[in-house]
């Protein structure tokens, strides 16, 4: 009678465990989604002829931007193994979707910790979706990315 018992607590106290275990993941999850929603970025890639293929990272700060204030551009440019490419130039244009014609441009510079990545700002006048296009130059050689995101109202 007392080895029953013994059974039927043991399976309990596992029971508990797993659920606990269960719940850790679980929170976990969520968590990582919750920061990758968060902060996503934009990857297009540019062929550069010679200087071969470079992906340009492109992310926002606030994300999504906000068309109020000045938005937060960032540019990370990197290679098929996710390393820190070098480049001459990155300049920007950007526009609301439906129209060719640019409303904003700019230059991006590079940051001066030497991490590779090139910041700008950039005002959103109206709510709606955008396009952004980067002209990245390494040497004599110039080519370009688009990338398209979402303008959200300022709550």
């Amino acid at each position: 009678m007392v080895e029953a018992k013994k059974k039927q607590r043991f399976r309990v106290d596992w029971l508990i465990y797993i659920i606990a275990a269960a719940v850790l993941v679980g929170l976990l999850i969520q968590a990582t989604r919750s920061e990758l929603s968060r902060n996503p970025s934009v990857e297009a890639t540019v062929d550069l002829g010679p200087n071969g293929f470079i992906t340009i990272r492109f992310s926002t700060s606030p994300y999504p931007p906000l068309p109020t204030g000045t938005v937060n551009l960032s540019f990370k440019p990197m290679d098929s193994r996710g390393r820190t490419v070098a480049i001459d130039s990155l300049a920007f244009e950007y526009g609301p979707a439906g129209s060719d014609e640019p409303v904003g441009s700019g230059m991006a510079e590079p940051m001066s910790d030497n991490s590779g990545m090139f910041m700008a700002g950039a005002q959103f006048p109206s709510v709606g979706d955008w396009w952004l296009r980067a002209k990245v130059t390494v040497g004599n050689v110039q080519n370009e990315v688009r990338f398209t995101f979402y303008v959200k109202p300022a709550q």
